[in-house]
């Protein structure tokens, strides 16, 4: 059909035309049979030909019918990148290399002049390289990204004589430098896996798992071996059976690829939660009564990404190992038995060790080391499972259990090991709050347990006893693990735990605390960040709920490692202070009830004052002015240390205002004296930053005012034209964010000195600033307010003194809600 178009009598421009239509007619079909590998063999042989077609037609133009043979012609097309893979998607640029032999009687460069022009009129989205046949190599050493192309070329169409001879330049390019060309690509593959992590909106090209580590793989084993197919290394690198399984997950991620393609209209890799139901119905997939059709896809994804990886990153190594040798490292590697060694704490395995589970447990659980190597991957994969009930046990037992958990997940052992892992197995979680599966997060728990960067939190762990450190792995570990059924995770937890302690021969005590913290894991973060964790209701409610100093420490270090696991950067300095200050606030109610009482903790807070050399060196009227201070959150929310330095700050303002800001996380210390300062107005402007803490402090006139981000920011430039506008502006008015009056609850008997207002409403920014502005109409002294957001959901609680009269204005005040 499109060479009776080309040699047709018809003249130049209706070719093109006809041409040109041939091609949308077939792209704009493409949609309906977009299905995987196979679509990719069409898609791309179809290419080849538009372009051979494209090429002969302007040979035709250009030698009429004096066309010398095709190849006497020294010219020659190939295919690069994905196209010359194979693998060409839906709106992915076609990239060619035109290869020529400079001959002086052919208009050479003319012609590969009209035929690029010629693509791009016929509406075809190329990229393309041209080179002489004898720069070819010359050009390769330049820069891996150039190498890389250059040896995945594909022939086209052109002088097959000319292509025999870039076959060989292509084999010199190949041996030239193969361990720099090896290493980088390895690499660069690991930043890749930093970059594009596995999450529940996997990038399934560039990510872990995705079609960047089978690339990877190809190109190493490529320059290694000369071979065209990762399936000509089956029977040396793998098995039959293991390829096999590799190839339906990477199957299924081009089917994938190719729908998220066809959803977005565009080249996009990331699979953003709002494809996930398009893409699962357009593969198949139909809502069952507890699984809809979105999470079958995503954990049937989750799992071909690990597939791929594992099977990669296993094989990679393999090749890879000679060219990793480094001679320097031989002092430090440690034999603790044949076929297992340590250097600098890592794990490996000699590649051929044929040992059992059981016998590889006995070695690895006598020694110690924080991570491991792939090898031990390999090792567990290739294994029956067949572990005694202490081995299993005596995991926990270990300082660093994490690196073989991990190493078993990753072999697809783990819930054959932990039967309650099979059903958190890749199961997304869609709340808007984690980052990851239950599974992987479950496993980041316990890494974190094991790798503590908070002191606070690590000296409470470091004094448990050894079987309590213990319980509190395996603790870390099924936290989640009743997620996935109708019942509520806490109470499936409870039960799987305490089924596998009990398998384990645990004592009946030992798994109530078990139970308890399953039961109870998310409690101590919900108070800590949702509640006013001075208040003596609150702290007792918490008290009953621990019971003893035991509980709190152990449910205080998971509140950490649960937290901290949830997504990157989510946990920081705030947040542990906060979980810190209820942890010891309930370690004195615990310890001591009769200090509950707020009064009682002022009183105590006062004496020590009067006891701190630093605050007795302040003069004895400010020292006094101090302790008479209507602001009990003063004592409450402060140590003795922070509240006299806080106070010599006050003491010591010259100006009619002060101010500090420090960057991480961004704080914002301010301190005036005698003169408006527009809080609305400061708190408006700062809107588009996560706050998380406000704290106001009165002492005689001089007023102090902290506010604490969520974040890292460094214009301090702009923020101090800010607070210089919030001492000048007088009024600035905005308008309600759309905060509703019934969105709040107001406690006026929180305590005797406090009411606390509690608000939960959609996330939108300015709703602390609007408050702020109300209650600044109103004359009521704020002193206190945390902000919470979870899952787009704020939950503020402001603290605010009973002298205000808060109570009874209130009916005007939330008048201002509506």
């Amino acid at each position: 059909m499109l060479e009776e178009i080309i040699y047709s009598n018809k003249d130049d421009f209706e070719i093109i035309k006809e041409l040109k239509q041939e091609i949308k007619k077939y792209t704009s079909n493409l949609e309906k049979e977009a299905q995987g590998k196979q679509f990719f063999i069409k898609y791309t042989k179809k290419m080849d030909e538009f372009i051979t077609i494209v090429f002969k037609f302007v040979l035709k133009k250009m030698f009429g019918y004096y066309r010398p043979n095709i190849n006497s012609l020294p010219i020659t097309l190939t295919a690069m990148g994905s196209y010359g893979r194979v693998q060409l998607s839906l709106y992915s640029d076609i990239d060619i290399m035109i290869v020529y032999r400079d001959i002086p009687g052919y208009n050479i460069k003319e012609i590969i002049e009209n035929f690029i022009t010629l693509l791009w009129d016929l509406g075809l989205q190329i990229g393309h390289r041209v080179h002489k046949i004898d720069e070819l190599f010359e050009v390769s050493k330049k820069d891996i990204m150039i190498k890389t192309p250059i040896l995945e070329s594909r022939y086209i169409y052109g002088s097959k004589y000319l292509w025999v001879e870039i076959q060989n330049e292509l084999k010199k390019i190949r041996l030239y430098n193969q361990k720099e060309f090896v290493l980088t690509r390895y690499k660069m593959l690991q930043e890749n896996h930093k970059k594009y992590p596995l999450s529940m909106e996997p990038n399934i090209k560039n990510g872990f798992g995705g079609m960047r580590d089978a690339n990877t793989m190809f190109w190493i084993a490529n320059v290694i071996y000369g071979i065209n197919h990762n399936a000509e290394l089956a029977g040396i690198l793998f098995t039959e059976e293991e390829y096999r399984e590799y190839r339906n997950a990477l199957e299924f991620i081009f089917r994938v690829r190719t729908h998220l393609h066809i959803i977005t209209k565009s080249h996009k890799d990331v699979v953003l939660l709002e494809y996930h139901r398009d893409i699962a119905l357009k593969l198949g997939y139909q809502d069952k009564p507890r699984l809809k059709a979105e999470r079958q896809f995503i954990k049937d994804l989750l799992k071909s990404l690990w597939t791929i990886n594992r099977f990669t990153s296993i094989n990679i190594k393999k090749m890879i190992r000679p060219f990793l040798y480094n001679p320097k490292n031989i002092s430090n590697i440690q034999r603790i038995s044949k076929n297992y060694y340590i250097c600098e704490n890592k794990i490996y395995i000699n590649w051929h060790c044929k040992d059992s589970m059981r016998e590889s447990f006995k070695i690895l659980l006598n020694d110690e080391f924080q991570t491991y190597d792939v090898s031990l991957v390999n090792l567990f994969y290739h294994q029956k499972v067949n572990l005694t009930k202490k081995q299993l046990k005596n995991l926990f037992k270990k300082t660093h259990s994490y690196p073989i958990i991990k190493a078993l997940y990753k072999a697809n052992k783990l819930h054959l090991i932990i039967p309650a892992f099979e059903k958190v197995l890749y199961l997304a979680q869609f709340d808007g709050y984690h980052q990851y599966p239950v599974d992987i997060h479950s496993i980041k728990t316990l890494y974190n347990i094991e790798n503590i960067k908070y002191q606070n939190i690590k000296n409470v762990y470091s004094n448990l006893e050894k079987k309590y450190k213990k319980i509190l792995k395996i603790t870390a570990l099924f936290h989640d693990l009743g997620k996935g059924r109708k019942e509520d995770h806490h109470i499936v937890g409870e039960k799987l735990i305490s089924e596998f302690m009990e398998y384990l021969g645990f004592k009946e005590e030992d798994v109530k605390i078990a139970k308890k913290l399953v039961r109870y894991h998310t409690t101590m973060s919900n108070i800590a960040q949702r509640e006013d964790i001075d208040n003596d209701k609150v702290l007792l409610n918490f008290a009953n709920i621990v019971q003893d100093k035991l509980s709190l420490d152990m449910l205080y270090v998971l509140t950490y490692a649960d937290m901290d696991a949830v997504s990157d950067g989510l946990f920081n300095s705030f947040k542990e202070n906060l979980i810190t200050t209820l942890y010891k606030n309930t370690l004195e109610v615990i310890e001591n009830k009769e200090l509950l009482l707020l009064s009682t903790k002022r009183s105590r807070k006062e004496k020590l004052l009067l006891k701190n050399e630093k605050f007795l060196s302040l003069p004895r009227l400010w020292q006094k002015k101090v302790l008479n201070s209507p602001s009990t959150q003063l004592f409450l929310k402060n140590s003795v240390d922070e509240i006299v330095k806080i106070v010599t700050k006050m003491y010591q303002i010259k100006e009619k205002y002060t101010y500090e800001i420090n960057f991480n996380p961004l704080t914002i210390e301010i301190i005036k004296k005698g003169i408006n300062f527009n809080l609305g107005y400061f708190l408006a402007k700062l809107s588009y930053l996560p706050l998380r803490h406000i704290a106001i402090y009165k002492v005689d006139d001089v007023k102090y005012f902290k506010m604490e981000f969520e974040k890292d920011y460094e214009d301090e430039w702009s923020i101090s034209e800010i607070i210089k506008k919030a001492f000048e502006t007088d009024e600035y008015s905005f308008s309600n964010p759309g905060i509703k009056k019934e969105e709040f609850k107001i406690d006026c008997n929180h305590s005797k000195n406090y009411i606390a207002v509690k608000l939960q409403t959609v996330d939108k920014k300015g709703i602390i600033a609007y408050i702020i502005q109300v209650m600044d109409k109103y004359h009521i002294d704020v002193e206190d307010i945390k902000i919470s957001v979870q899952k787009n959901i704020v939950r503020d609680i402001l603290i605010i003194n009973k002298s205000s009269n808060f109570c009874e204005k209130q009916e005007k005040i939330l008048g201002e809600f509506k």
